[in-house]
C-alpha cells in the first residue's frame, strides 16, 4: 500500500474493505516508518470498531516503547471508550510515568471497562517503576478525590497502597519541581525507603484476578479471541 493513498484522517475508510491480512501487512508497515506521522496513525488504529485492528496497534505501539507514550496521552481525554481502554492499556505497559494523571481521572469516568483498565494500568505503571509518580499526581489533588482513588487501588493491590501511603508522607518526593525524573529505583526514591525490603518497591507482585482483555466493539459487546472469525 502506497503512502500516498493513506494519509492522515483516512486510517477508517481505507481499513473497512480490507481482511486480516491488510490489516497486519498496514500495521506492520507503520512500525518500520516510525516517525510522527505513523505514530498518529497507529494510534488512529486504536479508534477503529476492529477489536483486531486496535489489537495489532495495541501491540505495535508497545514495541515502539516510549516514543508512542506522549502521542497516546490525548487519547486519554477523548474518544470512543474503546480507545480510552487501549491507549490506557498501552500507557501502563509502557511504565509511561506522566500517563499517571490521566489515568487517575479515567478512574471516575462514566464507563466501567474504562474504570476497570485504568485501575489496571495504573497497576501495571506502578509494577514498572511509576509508584513514585502515581504519588505525586495523587499528592496534587484534593483529599476528597485522593481517598477514593487511594481506597479503589488498595483494593486492587495492596502493598501498592502501602507504598502509596508512605510516598505521600515523604514531603521531599512529593514537592519535587520535576516528577519526570523520579522512578522507583531513582537515588531519591531508594533513599527514602530506606529500611524497607527492596525487592518489594521494584516488583511488586501484578494482582490476581485483573485482566483488561480486549475491549469489544460498540455494536458487539462480546470479546472475541485473537483466531475467532468474529474479529474484523
Amino acid at each position: 500500500m502506497s503512502e500516498d493513498k493513506i494519509g492522515a484522517g483516512r486510517t477508517l475508510d481505507a481499513m473497512s474493505a480490507r481482511g486480516l491480512a491488510g490489516k497486519r501487512d498496514y500495521v506492520r508497515s507503520l512500525e518500520q516508518r516510525r516517525d510522527e506521522e505513523a505514530l498518529s496513525l497507529l494510534v488512529e488504529c486504536l479508534c477503529d470498531e476492529s477489536w483486531y485492528l486496535r489489537e495489532l496497534a495495541e501491540s505495535a505501539l508497545l514495541r515502539l516503547g516510549a516514543a508512542a507514550g506522549e502521542t497516546l496521552l490525548p487519547l486519554l481525554e477523548q474518544g470512543l471508550w474503546f480507545s480510552r481502554v487501549s491507549s490506557a492499556r498501552v500507557l501502563g505497559r509502557l511504565g509511561y510515568g506522566p500517563a499517571a494523571g490521566g489515568l487517575l481521572r479515567l478512574c471516575a469516568d462514566s464507563n466501567a471497562p474504562v474504570v476497570q483498565a485504568s485501575r489496571a494500568a495504573l497497576a501495571e505503571l506502578a509494577h514498572r517503576g511509576g509508584s513514585v509518580r502515581i504519588a505525586w499526581e495523587l499528592h496534587r489533588m484534593g483529599p476528597e478525590k485522593r481517598k477514593p482513588l487511594l481506597e479503589q487501588l488498595g483494593a486492587l493491590d495492596k502493598p501498592l497502597l502501602e507504598r502509596l501511603e508512605r510516598m505521600l508522607r515523604n514531603d521531599e518526593l512529593m514537592t519535587t519541581d520535576d516528577p519526570d525524573d523520579l522512578r522507583d529505583d531513582s537515588d531519591l526514591v531508594r533513599a527514602s525507603e530506606e529500611g524497607v525490603e527492596w525487592e518489594i518497591l521494584t516488583g511488586p507482585p501484578k494482582p490476581r484476578g485483573v485482566q483488561t482483555a480486549a475491549a469489544p466493539t460498540e455494536r458487539n459487546p462480546a470479546v472475541p479471541g485473537p483466531g475467532s472469525p468474529s474479529a474484523r
